[in-house]
């Protein structure tokens, strides 16, 4: 009994320690969700299962998802070597197997390019620490479509700013934005939208040129719903991506109606409605610029916070009207905000009007059109006479074409008439003529005068 309480006491003492030496490790659900729990740091990009390493990162995690139920990855570091699962205790690499990701974390890496092989997602991620980092101001919340607000980032190597002049090319931030495919939001399968390119030359925004720190406006300008705010930076050197928590846009805070006129001598009505709680109704204030069917441009301003929301637009007649609607208040926490409303486009057609009623007649007028007779039948057209006039037409040009190509006289046409033939008389009679000419006779027949000449 005392050498069995004596196992159980061993057996006791180390179940804890098993339990500090493997905990438990929770299995997390497969895609961004797993990303929740781990800091917003930088990221090398990942594409096609290839990436670069640069020289003096100190530390990188990879969080590469695949398919469920397929191997772990493998990896291939710069020098062709591959490095598995099982052999990774052997490079000093700590690497989560779970059923659906591979959780690895690498001190020191090799610099170069590596690959990864295996059924990878793409949602799988490469978060680097690493003294050249890019650091990016937090998006203000809320945030409404519409809105356009400056931003700043910095490209930083540890505490100072990278110095951008060593570079050839101009340095550029592109800010996309990805759609969490939420199905509770309205921009479910809208994918990646384009939001803006920031660029350190010293115009617009940005304060100075190469200096390293990205300043420029985003619009708004897209649906509303949640998305994934992502900024990217490359260089000669290295490409740093950061991404910021999933935000939600939500839907412009006023909403815009027109009311066209009912007749010409009519102004049309524009009204602004606020839609939302978000924003103190009573700091908004408008401008609207309005562009008319017949080219002219006019401005409107609400500029005070008790006028009413709406105001009068010059009737123009039928046409395309333009409306472009500006807003500028404060949010319920006190944000300043400046918004541009979506372009509100209306067509006012041409009015149908009434024929002018006619003036009351005479009864005596009214009795004479009644008693009129109708007006006789008109006359058949002359057919007959057309056709004759072309055929003649028609024959007197063929016929003089046929005299102006064979260049014979208009006698020609007196077929029935023979030509007469002219009889020429000896000029001397003498004994030396021996014979007459032959001579034909005017008549039908011809006869031969055959008759010796007198002595």
């Amino acid at each position: 009994m005392a050498q069995l309480s004596r196992w159980w006491l061993l057996v006791l003492w180390l179940f804890p320690l098993s339990l500090i030496a493997e905990p438990a490790l929770p299995q997390p659900e497969p895609g961004f969700k797993m990303l929740e729990d781990l800091p917003v740091a930088n990221q090398i990009p990942l594409l096609e299962n290839r990436f670069r390493i640069d020289d003096g990162i100190e530390t990188i995690t990879m969080v590469l998802f695949r398919r469920p139920g397929t191997a772990s990855v493998v990896l291939v570091r710069p020098d062709g070597s591959k490095i598995f699962y099982n052999t990774a205790k052997q490079h000093n690499i700590r690497w989560h197997d779970a059923a659906s990701y591979d959780l690895i974390e690498i001190a020191k890496p090799m610099p170069g390019p590596w690959q990864a092989l295996g059924r990878i997602l793409p949602e799988s991620k490469i978060l680097v620490l690493t003294d050249v980092e890019l650091d990016v101001d937090p998006l203000p919340k809320p945030l409404m479509v519409g809105e356009n607000f400056k931003l700043t980032a910095r490209l930083k190597d540890g505490e100072q700013i990278v110095n951008a002049r060593d570079f050839k090319d101009i340095l550029t931030l592109q800010v996309i934005f990805i759609s969490t495919n939420n199905k509770d939001y309205d921009n479910f399968g809208r994918g990646i939208v384009e939001v803006a390119t920031f660029r350190d030359d010293g115009r617009g925004y940005d304060a100075s040129a190469r200096d390293g720190i990205f300043t420029g406006e985003i619009k708004l300008n897209f649906g509303a719903g949640e998305w994934i705010p992502k900024f990217t930076v490359k260089t000669p050197l290295y490409t740093r991506e950061i991404e910021q928590a999933p935000i939600v846009i939500e839907p412009a805070p006023v909403d815009l109606a027109v009311t066209a006129a009912a007749a010409e001598q009519i102004h049309h009505l524009v009204t602004l409605k606020p839609t939302t709680d978000l924003v103190d109704t009573t700091s908004l204030l408008f401008q609207a610029q309005v562009n008319y069917p017949d080219g002219d441009m006019d401005v409107f301003s609400i500029t005070s916070p008790g006028e009413a929301m709406q105001f009068a637009m010059e009737n123009r007649g039928h046409g395309s009207y333009i409306l472009n609607v500006s807003v500028f208040g404060q949010m319920i926490d006190g944000r300043e905000f400046v918004l541009h409303l979506p372009e509100e486009r209306f067509l006012v057609t041409l009015q149908a009007r009434d024929a002018p009623a006619l003036a009351a007649l005479p009864e005596e007028e009214l009795a004479v059109d009644i008693a009129s007779p109708e007006p006789p039948a008109s006359a058949p057209f002359p057919w007959l006479w057309i056709i004759v006039v072309n055929l003649f037409i028609l024959i007197g040009g063929a016929i003089a074409i046929w005299f102006v190509l064979t260049g014979k006289p208009i006698s020609s046409l007196l077929f029935w008439r023979k030509e007469k033939i002219k009889v020429v008389a000896p000029t001397k009679a003498g004994p030396a003529a021996e014979t007459k000419k032959v001579q034909k006779n005017n008549d039908s027949d011809d006869i031969l005068d055959l008759s010796l000449p007198d002595d």
